[in-house]
């Protein structure tokens, strides 16, 4: 999935920590078959609780919202 957003040949070297964590986001907010359409993010919320993901600054992007494609890290 992070290749749907940076497309193969891109390098990573000019991404800050902010685009990662932004990526990365909306990458754990997707809806998953294998999670029964549930999201990495939503899966870990349950067994681990909101508190954690909150500490780690992980945030969930709510499903209409969710970018996978290169125009979500254009400046």
């Amino acid at each position: 999935m992070i290749r749907r957003i940076v497309p193969k040949g891109h390098s990573f070297d000019g991404f800050s920590q902010e685009d990662i964590s932004l990526m990365m986001n909306h990458i754990n907010s997707y809806g998953r078959e294998g999670l029964n359409d549930r999201s990495p993010y939503d899966v870990f919320s349950y067994l681990f609780g909101e508190d954690v993901l909150k500490k780690l600054g992980v945030e969930r992007v709510s499903p209409d919202s969710i970018v996978l494609r290169p125009s979500l890290l254009e400046r």
